[in-house]
């Protein structure tokens, strides 16, 4: 049986940790408001034509 070499197992962590980490992170940050009692940040009303 071979031994998988250790700097794969390194660039496998990397490939799936970063973007895991950023799903994470942007799912608490959206979801902090549901927590903490403030609305979220609407997006910007385009102004109204006169």
């Amino acid at each position: 049986m071979k031994k998988t070499p250790p700097l794969a197992i390194v660039l496998a962590f990397i490939v799936v940790g970063i973007p895991l980490s950023w799903g994470l992170y942007r799912s608490i940050k959206n979801s902090l408001p549901l927590f903490t009692g403030g609305a979220a940040a609407a997006p910007a009303a385009p102004p109204a034509a006169k």
